[in-house]
């Protein structure tokens, strides 16, 4: 037995497939997949099924203790879908109220889903805002509801009572649903900075995206960033995400935290025919320490570029001081820093520094992968 393998904590899972692997690389703690309760449904009954796996989770959450783990903190795990063969792959980021929760979970997806085999993959991505801009939309799809009332079939309108939001997936004529007020026209201020550093993250990513004006989630309890990615070829949905955090106050936080979802779908047409099982995650010797907006916004596709070339990164992307990065580091006792402050970020460039002997050197970024394979500093 080794030595990474001995000293594993309880939490932490045996084994993992590929996609819980290719996760940890992004800061993910693969652990074993929550069971739901009758208890965890019946505590989120008035907020339909989609809630029941969150609820399953935040209480998972308690009882391993992961209070008591440094925060912001990225969770994983993979379960089975009620009744079916297929199987889930459940990433979740808390503790992180900006827009780099969304980007972390929509890179980290993206490249579990690559290393799956799809290529043509694009992101939907819409905003409904915070509860001031979630009920300042409701209140304008019940006023675009009366106005063409009329032209509702009596099915639409029973539908409508229960849920609102149902209107932006009614099979309706075009000259109805493009009238539909868009959510992003309701956000509030704060809500807009938001979904702006939203779009920021995903320029920096490089990834295709679109704004699909009927992505909204649950009424009851999803926020902000709403996002699905598919495959451009057959338009299959293959994940989609969300801020959750309306529920985590009635499930057993003192206050809300800030939780996000994303859901990878199992598509076995691309699923490998021997899928490897690892027994251990990567050991990084390197910490990456990042310093300033830009620098924030260019980590993950620079953790991206190592994780391309099997090259594992501690990173703790949720702070952003030097010292909490600086203490978590000397924690993991880590033989070698990269440092990526804003003058790195703006010039592209890395500078690894030899935690013993202080020596560094600055390194470009497209050079940066075959450097720490021969680190000689």
């Amino acid at each position: 037995m080794s030595k990474q393998t001995k000293d594993r904590p309880a939490y932490l899972l045996r084994e993992f497939d590929r996609s819980l692997f290719n996760a940890s690389y992004f800061g993910f703690i693969p652990v074993e997949a929550p069971h739901l309760s009758n208890k965890d449904i019946e505590a989120v009954k008035d907020c339909g099924p989609e809630a029941h796996d969150k609820s399953a989770f935040l209480r998972s959450y308690f009882e391993r203790n992961f209070t008591n783990l440094p925060h912001p903190i990225s969770i994983c795990y993979k379960k089975r879908e009620a009744g079916k063969k297929t199987f889930t792959h459940c990433l979740h980021v808390l503790g992180i109220n900006s827009a780099l929760a969304e980007a972390i979970l929509i890179r980290t997806t993206l490249s579990i889903l690559t290393e799956r085999g799809f290529e043509n993959l694009i992101v939907e991505i819409n905003s409904i805002g915070d509860k001031d801009s979630i009920s300042a939309y409701e209140r304008e799809l019940h006023q675009y509801v009366r106005k063409v009332t009329n032209e509702l079939d009596p099915e639409h309108k029973k539908i409508l009572k229960g849920d609102i939001f149902e209107l932006l997936k009614l099979k309706l004529p075009d000259n109805l649903r493009d009238k539909i007020p868009p959510s992003m026209a309701s956000l509030t201020t704060q809500s807009r900075i938001h979904f702006k550093e939203m779009l920021e993250y995903l320029e920096v990513l490089g990834v295709d995206f679109r704004l699909v004006h009927t992505l909204v989630g649950n009424r009851h309890f999803a926020s902000h960033t709403i996002f699905t990615i598919r495959d451009v070829n057959d338009d299959t949905l293959l994940a989609e995400g969300y801020r959750y955090t309306r529920l985590t106050k009635r499930l057993g936080f003192k206050k809300e935290m800030p939780a996000v979802i994303a859901t990878i779908f199992d598509h076995y047409k691309k699923a490998p025919t021997n899928e490897k099982i690892y027994k251990e995650l990567p050991k990084p010797k390197f910490y990456l320490v990042q310093l300033g907006k830009e620098a924030k916004m260019k980590s993950l596709p620079l953790i991206e570029l190592l994780r391309q070339n099997h090259i594992a990164v501690y990173h703790f992307l949720g702070k952003d001081k030097i010292i909490p990065q600086l203490t978590h580091s000397e924690s993991l006792k880590v033989p070698y820093l990269l440092v990526f402050g804003q003058k790195e970020a703006l010039d592209n460039t890395v500078t690894v520094r030899n935690v013993s002997t202080r020596a560094q050197e600055t390194v470009k970024i497209t050079d940066l992968p075959q450097y720490l394979k021969k680190v000689h500093l």
